[in-house]
């Protein structure tokens, strides 16, 4: 196993949490993914226009898309935009 399949396996274990992803009204699935919260956001000159939850996911359990519904323990969120995909890792942002 190399470096980094390990070091992916310790920081989802050590900071993901088991949530609930629906997919169009149909497809269910638990998932361990890290939740990120107060997540910065930009306006056009690099002041802090507000913050958000953004949700990241390995791959090879999940590929969030706009739509999607992420259920945590203290509330349910849509997936607003995918922010990155690297490949190994994707990551999302939830409205609201």
């Amino acid at each position: 196993m190399d470096v980094f399949s390990t070091m992916d396996e310790v920081v989802f274990d050590t900071l993901g949490v088991v949530a609930r992803i629906e997919r169009d009204g149909g497809h269910t699935v638990r998932s361990h993914i890290v939740v990120r919260d107060g997540v910065e956001r930009l306006g056009e000159f690099q002041q802090v226009i507000g913050r958000s939850r953004h949700v990241l996911a390995r791959n090879r359990e999940w590929v969030f898309r706009r739509g999607d519904v992420v259920a945590l323990s203290d509330r349910t969120q849509m997936v607003e935009a995918l922010i990155e995909d690297d490949g190994l890792v994707n990551e999302a942002v939830l409205h609201g």
